[in-house]
């Protein structure tokens, strides 16, 4: 009978860490603090991303959009030199469209008519959390309709993604049949797997992963209204031809390379796909280590897309 005491009080302590691992690395994702606008523009300056006479030279204008889910998002445009081209830019987790502006000259030099937004949950979009791209591919659907509309004279329409706003613009291709490209920067390519990662670098023991995924899943469904298991990016591109570029870098920590390296492997036989790794680049700090290197990757992709 002591026996039988002693397994049972093991048992609930079990559950109980692998609950609460669960409940803090959903926590962490789903509701972590988003930052203010104000505090990505100065951080972006901060940072070397582009500079105070460039950002205001862009002269965007700002727009918003109604969500299917009840909430307003919110965002900026530019008309480029081409009517003829268009692309979307999606930002990174707990950052606002700011974080997408070192991207800019990429497109707007060939043309493009540029438009950005923030997420659900980020900036001053509404919205109660993030979601990993469940409800974001849905927004950002909302948003391509809007662009479409306000450059009426597109032939090429593009997404552009980075991190969070990456796996965003992956889960989205197979909602729009006429999409031409995504230029996908270190997304991750599976939300369960990306969990079971980050418990692995934070030395959570094997024996507790798996229950805590599961108590992760049933956290999210109850409290967020989704079932990670359905955020599935490698999944979602399989139901897509658009052409597709991933870079990421090889020193990334944070989503690990091996993802974009297995979703090239599995898309690329059937669909094409276009896979460049960045030597030495951590997490989103591809295009600011080697911007030669990212230029031109980004330039030949777009030379293929624009002669078709």
């Amino acid at each position: 009978m002591g026996i039988g005491i002693a397994l049972a009080g093991l048992l609930v302590i079990y559950l109980a860490a692998a609950y609460g691992i669960g409940r803090h690395i959903s926590l962490e994702f789903v509701y972590s603090d988003s930052k203010p606008l104000e505090h990505t523009l100065q951080r972006c300056l901060e940072n070397g991303d582009f500079t105070q006479e460039t950002f205001e030279g862009y002269r965007m204008k700002p727009f918003s959009v109604e969500s299917d889910f009840g909430y307003t998002l919110t965002g900026v445009y530019r008309k480029g030199s081409d009517p003829t081209r268009t692309v979307v830019f999606v930002h990174g987790h707990t950052w606002t469209w700011h974080g997408q502006v070192k991207y800019f000259p990429l497109y707007l030099d060939r043309g493009y008519n540029i438009v950005a937004y923030n997420h659900r949950y980020h900036g001053d979009s509404g919205g109660e959390n993030c979601t990993a791209g469940y409800y974001e591919k849905q927004d950002l659907k909302k948003i391509a309709d809007w662009a479409r509309r306000q450059f009426p004279q597109t032939e090429i329409f593009g997404v552009m993604g980075e991190s969070l706003g990456a796996a965003t613009s992956l889960q989205y291709m197979p909602l729009d049949t006429k999409l031409s490209f995504v230029h996908a920067d270190c997304p991750y390519s599976d939300m369960l797997e990306l969990y079971a990662y980050q418990m692995q670098l934070r030395h959570i023991p094997k024996l507790l992963r798996g229950t805590s995924a599961q108590f992760c899943r049933w956290y999210l469904k109850t409290h967020a209204q989704f079932d990670p298991k359905e955020v599935s990016p490698i999944q979602a591109i399989m139901h897509s031809s658009a052409p597709l570029l991933l870079i990421h870098g090889d020193a990334d920590d944070y989503v690990p390379t091996a993802m974009s390296i297995a979703m090239n492997e599995r898309r690329a036989p059937t669909a094409d796909t276009t896979l460049v790794l960045i030597p030495g680049a951590s997490h989103a700090q591809s295009l600011i280590k080697e911007p030669e290197l990212y230029a031109q990757a980004v330039s030949s992709f777009l030379d293929r897309i624009e002669q078709r």
